[in-house]
């Protein structure tokens, strides 16, 4: 298959027109034409994900986290990125992202998040657009559970999310029922969570001002850890590429594309 062929199958799923207006991402490096056998797909591309594809003999790189995001205006070996992008090149690796667009679509980072916590009845928290059809599509999602201790609640999140640990703001001697969340940085969104009615609102980076408005409208707020609430996503596109290009093509997870960190 070309690398064009293999961007139409992520185009239909997380289409660009759900692409938010600040964002940039898509189709960033390399030949659209390119024959692709071997794909990596990463939540980041760094040096480290450089290295795990020429180590896989990958013909193509799928992040959710574009590369190129603020505009650079040289492209030299001096500095990391421009250095990293010239061996992408000269390695003809194909670059492309699904960003803000994967955040949003159905069956996105949100929903797949969502199913993983057993949510019910679920809705889009934080509505970005509404299609022709009526369907809308947002940032977000807020749903029901089986009302459980809260501790309770944790232990799943961690599990699922397969997190050491989870920062926890606000009172936590209390039962919980209905559940907001966000994957990746959703500090924006607290409000829309408290009144969505969420006992709960889990996302990540969050800010100590935004952990004071929760606390004050009297949500419980999880920091699930920008990677953790977005690693869930990549086994999904693994899956989806392959299914939808009747396994013409090798798809390779690559994990550990999050600076290292220790909680001490």
């Amino acid at each position: 298959m070309k690398a064009f062929d293999i961007m139409n199958i992520m185009n239909k799923w997380a289409p660009s027109y759900l692409v938010d207006s600040w964002d940039h991402t898509g189709f960033q490096i390399g030949n659209c034409d390119k024959e692709v056998e071997r794909i990596l797909v990463s939540l980041d591309l760094d040096a480290n994900t450089y290295e795990k594809a020429v180590k896989e003999n990958v013909d193509m790189i799928i992040t959710h986290h574009p590369i190129l995001f603020n505009p650079i205006y040289e492209i030299t070996t001096n500095n990391y990125k421009g250095k990293l992008i010239c061996d992408l090149i000269k390695k003809d690796i194909v670059v492309y992202n699904a960003h803000t667009n994967l955040d949003v679509a159905i069956g996105g980072i949100n929903d797949v998040l969502a199913e993983l916590l057993g949510l019910e009845d679920v809705e889009v928290l934080e509505t970005s657009y509404e299609g022709l059809d009526g369907i809308l599509y947002g940032y977000g999602r807020v749903g029901n559970i089986e009302e459980i201790d809260l501790y309770e609640f944790l232990d799943i999140v961690k599990e699922k999310l397969d997190a050491e640990n989870l920062l926890v703001y606000g009172e936590t001697d209390k039962n919980i029922g209905r559940i907001a969340l966000c994957s990746g940085s959703g500090g924006d969104f607290i409000s829309a969570a408290y009144k969505s009615g969420a006992d709960l609102y889990l996302t990540s980076d969050i800010k100590y001002h935004e952990a004071q408005l929760a606390n004050e409208l009297g949500i419980i707020l999880i920091d699930g850890n920008h990677f953790n609430t977005e690693k869930v996503i990549l086994p999904i596109i693994k899956k989806k590429i392959l299914k939808e290009s009747n396994k013409n093509v090798e798809v390779f997870i690559h994990e550990k594309s999050t600076a290292p960190f220790k909680i001490y």
